[in-house]
């Protein structure tokens, strides 16, 4: 049951307005691009990547298993950053901690799926002779990039953290 005074408040509306955008759209949005960007590349991408480069040497697994765990560990880490924002937001305990907390989390959800684009992108028509590390450093490079991006754009859209009282 909806209260009289969350009808009547803009600003609640405005941020569950973002809350929505911010937690549900945009990343099913991005687990969606990831998917399709993979089916539709996929007859490009060689069976097998590289999977882990060490000082025993470079890794290999199979190309559909490996952008399918990143997929689900991104969709569950993204669904848990979610649940803990709403939950914060729910209990009005939105504080800079627990903005932190949120962000933190959904960031790496993020960068999982930079991960998986960097990847996908990096071994598009290499042949499954020539297949290197080379895809490693790219998806290091693409969970960097997303992470960041998504701390800066997720500080931005959220509401700010409370000032918290000490003492």
């Amino acid at each position: 049951m909806v209260e009289e005074s969350q009808v009547s408040d803009p600003a609640a509306a405005g941020t569950r307005k973002r809350m929505v955008h911010s937690f549900i759209i945009a990343p099913v949005a991005s687990l969606v691009l990831v998917a399709v960007l993979y089916f539709i590349l996929s007859p490009q991408i060689p069976g097998h990547i590289a999977m882990h480069v060490g000082p025993d040497g470079v890794g290999y697994g199979s190309t559909q298993l490996t952008i399918f765990i990143m997929w689900a560990v991104a969709a569950v880490v993204l669904a848990i950053g979610g649940a803990t924002a709403r939950e914060f937001m729910k209990h009005d305990h939105w504080y800079q901690k627990e903005k932190v907390i949120a962000v933190s989390i959904v960031a790496v959800g993020y960068g999982v799926i930079g991960v998986a684009l960097a990847t996908v992108l990096s071994t598009v028509g290499v042949s499954p002779d020539d297949v290197s590390g080379d895809s490693v450093g790219a998806g290091l490079l693409g969970f960097l990039g997303f992470f960041i991006a998504a701390i800066w754009v997720y500080i931005m859209v959220l509401p700010r953290g409370k000032m918290e009282s000490v003492g």
